[in-house]
């Protein structure tokens, strides 16, 4: 019997943790959506809904593969990628390298770029 209910209550644990692990799956996956559709108030909905804060979540978040301002450097989403730029210490993203990544990739031309380098002092 001691055995029966050691199981239940893992059980119970395993099957009451998923909900929340879930959730937190599906904003992020919000996240990205509304980044690529370049959404910038529905990024900050997201964001606000579930109490997160960017400079917290930044590295554990990634759309693709890729940070959420790479990400949304290849989607052309200006304004999303620019709210992320601006909730973001200078020093993580000259830690990131954001300007060698997107000469290396083809997006040296893109507005963003503007954005980093006056955040990190490049004028």
């Amino acid at each position: 019997m001691k055995k029966l209910l050691i199981v239940a209550a893992a059980v119970g644990a395993y099957f009451a943790a998923t909900p929340a692990a879930l959730a937190q799956d599906q904003w992020a996956v919000s996240l990205c959506e509304y980044t690529k559709a370049d959404d910038k108030n529905r990024v900050r909905k997201v964001l606000s809904d579930n109490k997160v804060n960017v400079r917290k979540i930044y590295d554990a978040i990634q759309c693709n593969g890729e940070s959420l301002i790479k990400f949304a450097m290849r989607s052309d989403a200006y304004e999303t990628g620019s709210f992320f730029v601006k909730q973001m210490p200078a020093k993580a993203l000259v830690a990131e390298d954001l300007e060698a990544w997107a000469a290396a990739n083809g997006f040296g031309a893109s507005p963003l770029i503007n954005d980093i380098k006056a955040r990190i002092g490049q004028d």
